[in-house]
């Protein structure tokens, strides 16, 4: 059965760092795919900046920059950027806004295949670490932005 995911002020001050992760997600995901009848409009553009972030990450990991605006578009690389500029992980949004920019940029003949303008990227977002490190520690400094009323 699924449940809504609920948390307080509280229950988010005292969660361990991969609980809190693992609740802001859920509930984003929940806000996102409309689950319970509420979309991402009820809350914080945070909230929706950092499912957008942590889509980005999985795609990338996955199958590069090029899986991910495949899967996703360009809208939702520029949610993930502001979502990187606003938790200070100007690494991360450099490499996205280069993407970006080849992305927009791209040929139609890349709208069905593999863009090895992307390659390079990849590489370099997979050198990347302490991602997760800059999102705990921005939602620690910024409760009120993940709870939803």
């Amino acid at each position: 059965m699924i449940q809504k995911v609920k948390y307080t002020l509280t229950y988010l001050q005292n969660s361990t760092d991969e609980n809190l992760v693992s609740l802001i997600y859920d509930k984003s995901a929940e806000l996102e795919l409309g689950t319970f009848g509420e979309s991402m409009e009820i809350a914080d553009p945070a909230m929706a900046e950092f499912m957008a972030m942590w889509i980005l990450e999985g795609d990338v990991q996955n199958g590069g920059f090029d899986q991910f605006f495949s899967n996703n578009g360009l809208l939702y690389g520029q949610t993930a950027l502001a979502g990187f500029e606003r938790i200070g992980a100007s690494d991360f949004a450099n490499v996205t806004q280069k993407a970006i920019e080849i992305f927009k940029n791209q040929d139609k003949e890349f709208d069905n295949k593999r863009n090895p303008d992307f390659n390079d990227l990849d590489d370099e977002f997979y050198d990347l670490d302490d991602l997760d490190k800059l999102q705990i520690k921005y939602i620690r400094d910024n409760y009120e932005k993940f709870i939803v009323k």
